[in-house]
């Protein structure tokens, strides 16, 4: 988050400063070239075939803006450093653009929509490889959010913006209803991490230092079905959208025929009951009643594995077939002689006389509806 709390003392972080202290250590100008320096390092070194950015609060902001390929000082700003780059003073080329194929951004805030997506929108038209700009944009908003660029008129805003941007191919954005801004993010390292026990206390004190304004969340806040939700579509949606060897293919969410996934409003899972597995398992086997085995359900074929009760059964059909088989071979005259037509219209004979219905494999069904082969 960006703003201070107002029902609290202005929170600081371990070096004691706010929040707006900290962020003007952290000059826009440098927060941009750090983001751009890390994809170049990720196609550099590592050999990446493609880039996905995704940031919380401010981080989301930034993450909007890498997607939209947008500059504080505009295009001018980028080609600025091209020229810097060649000068005599200056011997290390400036980072080239992130160019991400996907962005996620949650809760985002300190952007403008208007100047990043849209028909008008401000910022590049075209990858630095020269090929169109195409980029896959996910957003998640809080229902009761009330910072400027994270509340849910912004998210309708955002949306319509992406919706009427040609640059990109695919947009969800959600707001889940009655949570507050860094729901999805705000206990992502308790319970047992980052040295803290298994009931979510930290001894250490380590997990407060991921609780404030600085890291998108004034509270701690319970994590529950909502925050896990986001989380998977998040990484499912940068999963789909940064795979380059055998591409995702299909119907983009925003053109899906079910509205549940291009709807702004999401499904509320926030009272979702965690479930125990352990005591369903152990409910399960205390109600747990045998039954007889059903031999009719049987598959009508033997087994060398069978034995004990049921191989008798086996034995008995299998006799039956092969008798009925054998009576179908001398009726019609079939024999291994015959050629592959004659065998066909022999044995097409002997489908239309209904001669092979004793030997097809019936299906029983019970109550549920399920088939037994």
């Amino acid at each position: 988050g960006d703003d201070d709390d107002d029902d609290g003392p202005e929170q600081r972080n371990e070096e004691g400063k706010t929040y707006e202290e900290w962020r003007s250590s952290h000059p826009d100008r440098r927060v941009e070239f750090d983001v751009r320096a890390s994809a170049a390092v990720l196609r550099e070194r590592y050999g990446v075939s493609s880039v996905a950015v995704w940031g919380t609060c401010y981080g989301g902001g930034r993450a909007l803006e890498v997607a939209s390929g947008w500059y504080a000082g505009g295009p001018e700003e980028y080609y600025d450093d091209a020229m810097f780059r060649s000068s005599e003073n200056n011997r290390r080329p400036p980072p080239p653009h992130v160019d991400p194929v996907a962005a996620v951004a949650w809760y985002p805030t300190r952007y403008d929509a208007r100047r990043l997506f849209g028909r008008e929108n401000e910022g590049f038209r075209t990858f630095a490889s020269g090929r169109d700009r195409s980029v896959a944009v996910m957003a998640v908003f809080a229902g009761d959010d009330a910072l400027p660029g994270a509340t849910p008129a912004d998210a309708a805003l955002l949306r319509e913006c992406l919706e009427e941007d040609p640059r990109i191919k695919d947009y969800m954005v959600k707001v889940f209803p009655d949570q507050k801004h860094g729901f999805a993010h705000a206990n992502l390292g308790g319970e047992g991490m980052m040295g803290g026990n298994h009931d979510g206390s930290n001894n250490d004190g380590l997990e407060d230092r991921f609780m404030g304004e600085d890291y998108g969340s004034m509270e701690a806040i319970d994590i529950g079905g909502d925050a896990e939700v986001a989380c998977l579509l998040s990484t499912a949606w940068m999963e789909t959208y940064t795979r380059v060897f055998l591409p995702t293919v299909g119907t983009p969410v925003r053109f899906d025929a079910n509205d549940r996934w291009s709807a702004l409003e999401t499904d509320g899972y926030s009272q979702a009951e965690r479930r125990d597995v352990r005591d369903e398992l152990e409910e399960a086997i205390a109600k747990f009643e045998d039954a007889d085995v059903d031999l009719g359900r049987m598959s009508q074929s033997g087994s060398p594995l069978l034995e004990g009760q049921g191989s008798a059964a086996f034995d008995r059909m299998e006799d039956e077939r092969e008798a009925i088989r054998r009576q179908i071979l001398e009726k019609y005259d079939i024999s291994e002689e015959d050629d592959e037509e004659t065998f066909d219209r022999k044995f097409e004979q002997a489908r239309k006389d209904g001669a092979l219905d004793g030997l097809l494999i019936d299906a029983y069904m019970d109550d549920s509806g399920d088939a037994y082969w």
